[in-house]
């Protein structure tokens, strides 16, 4: 039985100096957003994760209430939109 060879790990020297290395940016398949939602009232506090994928578009998990609005067509996009960093930067 012949032994089995561990091959040496590979550096990143060592493939710049034998490629030229080009790529694109990553594509993103899928994310998670925690949210929270507050209307300043007394059990007015909704908190949860939205989460988008490739696949099966965006799902929603509440940890405890759940909003009304929650279960209107485009409630899931909206509050995408609206937590997305650039609508805040203009």
């Amino acid at each position: 039985m012949t032994p089995h060879k561990i091959a040496q790990e590979v550096t990143g020297e060592e493939l710049l100096n034998k490629y030229m290395i080009q790529s694109s940016h990553p594509v993103v398949k899928s994310w998670v957003k925690q949210f929270m939602l507050n209307t300043g009232e007394v059990d007015g506090e909704y908190v949860g994760r939205l989460y988008w994928n490739d696949d099966d578009g965006y799902s929603i998990v509440f940890d405890h209430n759940t909003p009304p609005e929650a279960d209107r067509p485009e409630f899931n996009y909206i509050l995408d939109s609206l937590t997305r960093q650039d609508y805040y930067n203009g």
